[in-house]
């Protein structure tokens, strides 16, 4: 590729031809220069290694091409929005013991903060709704149907998932499981997490191969399950079921 648009070597070229200046404030220099030599009797993959490392760069091969990158910020091309998958309400319906088993619906359950959080910047008012639809067809009750409800909703908003290679030791932990993650540059301080799958990976040191334990983890927060007695609303009033039609059979003459 030796275009000047992103990944092309004239683009690269570039980038590296840019003067920086110094701590004095006046003096300048090449912002990066390749300085070593080779008799290219050294390993290929090695003397590529050695150039990119001299300007922070990177090489990929894509559509048929080498594309070279030399260590500077680039100019986004394109833009990553909410998928629609969050949501903040959510309506469930479940089977009324208290009208014969019909299919009925529980009062919705909406979070103001989580719609105020998805309401785009510029509306005069929090109205930006997503609903989720959630089908209980062995929950019986309206008071069971709002906590499910609220349950499936809280669980939908925990998005971050994280994989992490630790010790075999953590092998212990399996699907379901809690686990308490501290990173400072991730800024996690016994953020708790939920195991989604535990596997065997190895890793290298030192060229030598060494096993260890590969997890999957989804954000998790106690407050998913906890439902205050207050939280429950008032049922809606469903119609009752209407018996039309006689269904007695008459007896049989010959």
């Amino acid at each position: 590729n030796d275009t000047t648009s992103a990944g092309g070597f004239s683009a690269a070229a570039n980038t590296c031809d840019q003067d920086v200046t110094l701590a004095d404030g006046s003096t300048t220099e090449t912002r990066y220069t390749a300085n070593g030599f080779t008799d290219m009797s050294a390993d290929g993959q090695d003397v590529l290694g050695g150039l990119l490392s001299s300007m922070a760069g990177s090489l990929t091969y894509a559509n048929g091409k080498f594309n070279v990158f030399a260590g500077a910020n680039q100019s986004p091309s394109l833009t990553i929005t909410a998928t629609g998958e969050i949501f903040n309400t959510v309506k469930a319906s479940f089977v009324d013991e208290e009208n014969k088993f019909v299919v009925a619906d529980a009062p919705v359950f909406q979070s103001s903060t989580f719609l105020t959080q998805d309401t785009p910047s510029g509306e005069t008012s929090a109205n930006f709704v997503k609903t989720m639809e959630l089908k209980l067809p062995f929950t019986t009750t309206h008071t069971a149907a709002q906590r499910l409800g609220k349950i499936a909703l809280l669980h939908n908003r925990q998005t971050t998932s994280i994989q992490l290679v630790v010790p075999l030791k953590f092998l212990r932990l399996q699907t379901k499981d809690y686990v308490r993650v501290t990173n400072e540059r991730m800024g996690f301080d016994s953020k708790l997490f939920e195991v989604l799958t535990v596997s065997f990976t190895s890793i290298t040191q030192d060229d030598i191969q060494i096993l260890a334990c590969q997890l999957d983890l989804k954000e998790i927060e106690s407050a998913v399950y906890d439902f205050a007695t207050n939280e429950y609303s008032t049922p809606i009033q469903q119609g009752t079921v209407v018996n039309t039609g006689d269904n007695s059979v008459p007896t049989p003459s010959s």
